[in-house]
């Protein structure tokens, strides 16, 4: 074989390095060009998400307005629905004072007007007493007394007739009226005996006479027997705007 001269090794090896290198450049560009005529654009990955978050959502509703209108929203005065208006009581309270009844404010006021004709004469018993006592007006004394027995026997009979059903403790109110005014009389009575026999011996020992201490031992059951009543008859009074009495006043 005959050997090429050297000098023309040399001139190719830098020719083929040339060609090599525009190869190299064609490829490159041939698919640059292939991937700008597609049009295709690169899909981006999707975007990690936190664990338990929630992606929006294209057509939630925007806040405080209702689905399906969009744009709308509701102040909080709106949407606010007002407290329910409290309903009244199907059953009344209590007051501190138990109702009265029909008709009992004309039947207390019945048993009021006979305390009052009872309490006037009471106060006229006290100075007919002394008058007697002194002798000089006996007989001035007696006529007062006999006047007050024959009110409070009347005042006993009306306590008989009175009309109390309808008044809280109405029973208990006239019975125990009743034992005031009937033990009054009582005394009044035996005053009165008393009196006219002492009218005739002006110098006997009243302190001493049978009659004249039946009469303050009545007068004494009397004052118990009124106590005992205006326990109960004053929460009654108040209840009906009636005045408040005392045993002294009966």
């Amino acid at each position: 074989m005959r050997e090429e001269p050297r000098s023309s090794r040399r001139f190719l090896l830098p020719l083929g390095v040339v060609v090599l290198a525009a190869v190299v450049v064609g490829v490159v560009a041939f698919v640059l060009g292939r991937d700008g005529s597609t049009g295709t654009t690169p899909v981006s990955a999707p975007t990690a998400t936190l664990e338990g978050s929630q992606a929006p959502q294209e057509n939630a509703p925007p806040v405080g307005g209702e689905p399906g209108e969009p744009g709308e929203t509701t102040s909080p005065e709106e949407s606010e629905e007002p407290p329910p208006e409290d309903e009244p009581s199907e059953e009344a309270e209590p007051s501190g004072e138990p109702s009265a009844a029909p008709g009992a404010a004309e039947q207390a006021q019945a048993v009021d007007d006979v305390l009052a004709d009872s309490g006037g004469a009471r106060s006229g018993l006290g100075p007919a007493l002394d008058q007697v006592r002194g002798c000089a007006e006996s007989q001035t004394g007696i006529a007062t007394i006999e006047r007050i027995t024959e009110a409070r026997r009347e005042q006993v009979r009306q306590v008989e007739e009175l009309q109390v059903d309808a008044v809280a403790d109405g029973d208990a109110v006239r019975s125990r009226l009743a034992d005031a005014l009937g033990a009054s009389l009582e005394a009044d009575e035996s005053f009165l005996t008393w009196a006219r026999r002492q009218a005739q011996d002006c110098d006997a020992d009243w302190n001493r006479d049978p009659d004249y201490r039946r009469g303050v031992d009545s007068s004494t059951r009397a004052t118990e027997a009124k106590r005992a009543f205006v326990e109960l008859w004053n929460p009654l009074a108040r209840q009906h705007g009636l005045p408040e009495r005392a045993e002294h006043e009966i």
